[in-house]
């Protein structure tokens, strides 16, 4: 079987489409021509993990807010010559699947308009511009949230199934890093705000342990004087850090936020105030309405702040990891129609 996919340019895309792709390859052969731009994670992270997937890159770039900017004239025409690259890939694939960022529009569009199945997966409590485009396509629209279902246009909602949100679950033998930790991350790229604010709490706070993924060297370096801090610039092995974790410090992205809540760890969210669409706070706030974490904005965040908001997070306790994972009804509906 051959499926077509896209969906990067951070972890929140990537993962997502990699759970489901393992998840179909227990079940079935397939070869995965997966599309990503010249600087997406992708390029880092496919060649470790799946050297078997077909890496095919697009020179194309996200479209500037406002979209009439001049500006994006040029990346709208570099999205149309990306589409020959595109259609070259089709003969012979039974399916595509595209889970968000701008790599997936014009992947999902060719796919599309040449009558292949195209399936979305989207993540946000409020869905990306290129899955809201797609949707139309769309054979099966995958969503995390209840909310979402009513953020997509009326004539495509019956297409549209609420599965939560899809999960890497890898099989751990132990916890690396020990247990009792506080994971500390901000997302695939790292955060500098929360590297700073942390790098604050570990010159006062040196009784409790913390993992950090800084998403840089040098801030890897800069916080690795301190004894109760294992840094390191990427998180590879995220599972054994979740079931390690007592709680966690991070950003609100969808991934990050079916993950904690997957894995039963509490959180302290401080959500991307420049996400689109405002859909890292909503995240946040979903989290924190279940009782299972704490918000703090970023123009409230201070270091004692901070710290309250960790000791209010480990006091919520961690709660059993969840069995069930979305990846596996997605990978089930997907191949059932397909082949």
């Amino acid at each position: 079987m051959k499926i077509l996919t896209a969906g990067g340019g951070t972890g929140g895309h990537l993962y997502p489409a990699l759970a489901i792709l393992e998840e179909m390859a227990k079940r079935e052969k397939i070869d995965v021509v997966y599309f990503c731009t010249p600087k997406g994670i992708e390029n880092r992270i496919l060649p470790l993990e799946h050297p078997e997937y077909k890496l095919v890159k697009l020179d194309v770039s996200g479209l500037e807010r406002p979209l009439f900017k001049p500006v994006n004239l040029k990346r709208v025409l570099k999205i149309v010559k990306s589409k020959s690259i595109i259609a070259s890939e089709i003969d012979e694939a039974n399916c595509c699947l595209v889970t968000g960022g701008y790599v997936s529009y014009p992947v999902g569009t060719v796919c599309g308009r040449k009558n292949l199945p195209l399936y979305i997966q989207e993540q946000n409590v409020v869905p990306g511009l290129a899955n809201k485009w797609l949707s139309k396509y769309a054979r099966k629209i995958f969503v995390g949230f209840e909310e979402t279902v009513n953020a997509f246009p009326r004539s495509v909602r019956d297409k549209i199934i609420v599965t939560g949100n899809p999960i890497r679950i890898g099989k751990t033998t132990g916890t690396p890093f020990g247990e009792g930790y506080v994971l500390v991350f901000g997302g695939s790229k790292g955060s500098e705000l929360i590297n700073s604010m942390m790098e604050k709490i570990y010159q006062e706070e040196r009784n409790l342990k913390f993992v950090h993924g800084t998403g840089d060297p040098d801030w890897t370096r800069r916080l690795s004087v301190f004894e109760n801090v294992s840094a390191l610039d990427y998180i590879y092995d995220m599972p054994s850090a979740w079931r390690g974790a007592a709680a966690v410090v991070c950003r609100a992205g969808a991934l990050t936020v079916s993950e904690l809540l997957h894995y039963g760890v509490p959180a302290v969210l401080i959500p991307w105030e420049g996400a689109a669409g405002g859909h890292q706070v909503r995240n946040a706030k979903f989290v924190e309405n279940l009782g299972r974490g704490v918000v703090v904005r970023e123009s409230e965040l201070n270091p004692m702040k901070l710290l309250e908001a960790i000791r209010f997070a480990l006091n919520l306790g961690r709660i059993p990891e969840k069995k069930y994972n979305p990846a596996e009804r997605i990978a089930k509906i997907i191949l059932e129609e397909c082949l």
